[in-house]
């Protein structure tokens, strides 16, 4: 945001990394000041234009919504290089094409407007998860229902492609007990607990990435359905994987819950269709072969996902929401 600085965790002026030197050294214990002062500004902000989001999209017609949002990510895509680089670059990976191509430019542009309007419909059907209902269809649910039956627990691979947020709420609203890991993206507490009160209202239990696989692991015992997104940032650990014609690392985490709980995945997304409703696919389970040890069983594993999901992507290449530089091999 203009006129507030911002701290990361690989900043010069993170507290826990410069804790001795800022006690030495009186300028340096100013400037740090000024950097917490203001990175708590912007905390404070982004919460309140949160809540804003959710007032207006609740009560604006939604094409009026939808236009808004778009306007934003056209803002942000021309105002924030770094956003916009990794929308390239993710864009330039999947096309297969170098970055700064018209083409490019393009697929960055109509990822960043599809993905506002996801926000949207986030905001506006939180409190509200039957209204979405009637906006959606599936097909798979039989293979779910299948699954389910096993009684070991069901994880629904997939990838920020097109509305996971949408797609969870309908199968919620059809009575599956519906949970979703997510990680936190920023270190705004506030926030992050108003996201979670919205997906939860939408009948979804959110289980934070932070807490580790216990909770996780606790739903799957009960039999219930647990949404994982695979390409969330590797920050733990990842294995190389094949994906849309290079090699690319992943996260391990979905297959390696999985082998350890024995439940069942399923590669699932939730697509935009041009008329603003939307499309839920389940796929065929993924099954993790048995061959080598641990960590292969873990890399086939994730392969396996990832050619279950490159598909979708192909073929809706404009609503994969992967707003971040690919991690390659």
């Amino acid at each position: 945001m203009i006129g507030v600085l911002s701290i990361d965790k690989n900043s010069p002026l993170d507290f826990t990394r410069t804790r001795a030197a800022v006690s030495k050294s009186p300028g340096l214990l100013v400037l740090h000041r000024i950097a917490r002062y203001n990175q708590r500004i912007k905390m404070g902000l982004d919460y309140r234009l949160a809540r804003l989001c959710v007032f207006l999209g609740a009560r604006l017609p939604l094409h009026i919504s939808y236009s808004v949002a778009q306007g934003m990510a056209s803002a942000l895509y021309a105002l924030s290089p770094r956003l916009r680089d990794d929308a390239e670059s993710s864009a330039a990976y999947m096309l297969g094409q170098a970055k700064g191509s018209r083409e490019v430019s393009e697929a960055a542009r109509r990822s960043m407007r599809n993905y506002a309007k996801d926000v949207v419909d986030l905001c506006r059907y939180s409190g509200r998860p039957a209204e979405s209902k009637a906006r959606v269809s599936f097909d798979g649910l039989d293979r779910l229902d299948a699954a389910l039956r096993e009684g070991k627990g069901v994880i629904l691979v997939g990838l920020h492609l097109g509305s996971w947020d949408v797609g969870a709420a309908y199968l919620a609203q059809c009575n599956y007990p519906m949970n979703a890991v997510v990680l936190a993206s920023n270190a705004n507490d506030g926030l992050e607990r108003f996201m979670h009160t919205l997906r939860s209202e939408a009948g979804v239990g959110v289980i934070s990435a932070q807490d580790g696989i216990w909770h996780a692991a606790e739903a799957l015992r009960r039999n219930e359905v647990l949404a994982l997104l695979i390409d969330g940032p590797t920050e733990g650990k990842s294995v190389p994987v094949e994906f849309l014609g290079g090699c690319v690392r992943f996260s391990a985490g979905p297959a390696a819950l999985a082998l350890r709980t024995k439940a069942v995945v399923l590669p699932a997304c939730t697509v935009r269709l041009p008329d603003n409703t939307f499309k839920g696919f389940i796929g065929g389970k993924v099954e993790p072969g048995t061959s080598g040890d641990f960590h292969s069983i873990v890399q086939t594993f994730t392969q396996r996902m990832l050619e279950s999901l490159q598909g979708y992507v192909r073929q809706y290449p404009d609503q994969w929401g992967m707003l971040r530089s690919i991690v390659r091999e």
